[in-house]
């Protein structure tokens, strides 16, 4: 065991029917207007998430309108409280730079309890639709903001995770069998002086290995790449920046070259930068991918775009913009040009899009009647369409969101509330995107409380993973989905 999306020939029209939205509260203390340190407590209907006094001449909110109807799926999915895994997962864990392999020999506790795969059981998937093909288990015993990357015929997990007064990245990989392995916990020399909401950013690959970028509580970007499997040890960690946004996720990706990921400065107005990185490890080039007289945050790439496409968010008090920058083989981004505009977004903004041979979507957060929290959708190829609601506004508060690229579909997933009000539990909602629309929803519910972010992976062939946070833990759990 080791530790460790110019447009496509189309031209957006600045009318689109999208709708203005209204500001929600924030229930985290630290999602605040363009800088991460500004409380975040209004609940008004003419700003964005920030200060309490609302601005005068801001818009007034209009309902994100409804997807249209689809059959519902069957009930959520309430499934079983995990074992406890015991407080030896973390000794199991436990990193020590020196001697990367010094405590492997008390990770046998990762293959009782939580590493337990679903027995083998009948799964009906709907049409164009999903089903839990593993039952989600815990695979970190203590609260965690977590990532997922598929890795071979498993997965990669990356989290921020705390003992006491101390933060550590605990990165641990789920084999094909199900077997939990760890691969290392990567200590912060400065927690994060608040409860976190982004997780780190993840990419992992048979030929790269897996690549971990994380924020410190000061504001610095690290990255490290991890062998796991077969292979093991991996490079030091490199700081790459200063300054950096810890309420965004970096993006991480691959180009021919190595490495590449994309952070947003804590400045105002926030911009986003690209840094393409050598297998060794060395930064050979950082790039402002901020478009001209605009702000930048929330970078995301387009899970399975060709050419590898990244996308930013310019949020504002009224129509928003997405900006793209195509990518050449070698990670060099093109000039950022606004992709579409979407109504108003929250703060702090969230961005997650996919492509798949029959279209490209994107999730934003955005706001929905009476200043509620929402998730936005857009179809942004082969055609644009009119943004819609993946999560309608009903309550406050952040949700989160991914999707993830199949062959002939997209699957999209996004933590919804369960009761309105201003501090709901939440559920997980899944759907499939393909030529048609959107497919029956799948509801996934936890026994152990509620869901406060999620995020996929693709799978072999037909399964896609996803990582749930819950107040005991990481969750990792998977489905099986099927187009026409």
């Amino acid at each position: 065991m080791q530790r460790i999306l110019k447009c496509w020939g189309i031209e957006i029209a600045l009318c689109l029917a999208c709708t203005a939205l209204a500001c929600g509260r924030s229930s985290r203390p630290d999602e605040s207007t363009n800088t991460p340190d500004r409380a975040a407590t209004g609940e008004h209907a003419s700003g964005l998430v920030g200060p309490a006094r609302a601005q005068a001449d801001a818009p007034r909110a209009v309902p994100l309108p409804s997807v249209p109807s689809v059959p519902s799926g069957p009930p959520p999915v309430a499934l079983e409280k995990a074992p406890p895994v015991g407080s030896s997962v973390e000794e199991a864990l436990r990193y020590d730079p020196a001697d990367p392999l010094s405590n492997l020999e008390a990770a046998d506790v990762l293959d009782r309890g939580a590493s337990r795969k679903t027995p083998a059981r009948q799964i009906v998937v709907p049409a164009r639709g999903c089903a839990v093909a593993d039952e989600p288990r815990r695979v970190w015993s203590k609260p965690g903001i977590a990532s997922v990357a598929a890795f071979g015929g498993g997965y990669v997990l990356a989290g921020y995770t705390r003992t006491g007064a101390s933060e550590q990245v605990f990165v641990v990989h789920v084999t094909e069998r199900g077997k939990l392995e760890p691969v290392a916990t990567l200590p912060l020399s400065v927690p994060h002086p608040r409860e976190r909401v982004a997780a780190p950013g993840l990419a992992a690959s048979l030929g790269h290995g897996v690549t971990v970028a994380y924020i410190d509580g000061a504001g610095e970007l690290y990255a490290q790449t991890l062998r796991v499997g077969d292979a093991h040890g991996g490079g030091a960690a490199k700081q790459l920046a200063k300054g950096v946004d810890t309420r965004f996720t970096p993006a991480v990706q691959y180009s021919k070259r190595g490495p590449l990921i994309a952070y947003t400065l804590g400045t105002t107005p926030m911009r986003s930068f690209l840094v393409r990185i050598d297998p060794k490890g060395d930064v050979i080039g950082t790039h402002d991918v901020t478009p001209i007289s605009m702000g930048a945050a929330a970078p995301a790439f387009i899970d399975g775009g060709i050419p590898a496409t990244l996308l930013t968010a310019d949020p504002r008090s009224g129509m928003s913009p997405i900006a793209r920058s195509r990518l050449d083989d070698e990670g060099k981004p093109t000039p950022a040009e606004v992709l579409v505009p979407v109504s108003m977004m929250s703060q702090p903004p969230q961005l997650s899009a996919a492509q798949s041979a029959t279209g490209a979507y994107v999730l934003f957060s955005g706001f929905g009647s009476a200043a509620t929290s929402a998730v936005g959708l857009v179809r942004v190829a082969p055609t644009v369409t009119a943004p819609e609601a993946f999560i309608k506004g009903t309550s406050y508060g952040v949700l989160s969101h991914a999707a993830v690229s199949l062959p002939s579909a997209v699957v999209i997933a996004a933590t919804a509330p369960l009761t309105p009000g201003k501090q709901p539990k939440h559920d997980v909602q899944f759907a499939l995107l393909d030529a048609k629309g959107q497919g029956p929803q799948l509801h996934v519910a936890l026994a152990s409380g509620d869901v406060t972010h999620v995020s996929l992976a693709s799978g072999v062939q037909d399964q896609v993973g996803f990582a749930v946070s819950a107040p005991d833990g990481v969750y990792l759990g998977a489905l099986r989905c099927s187009g026409e």
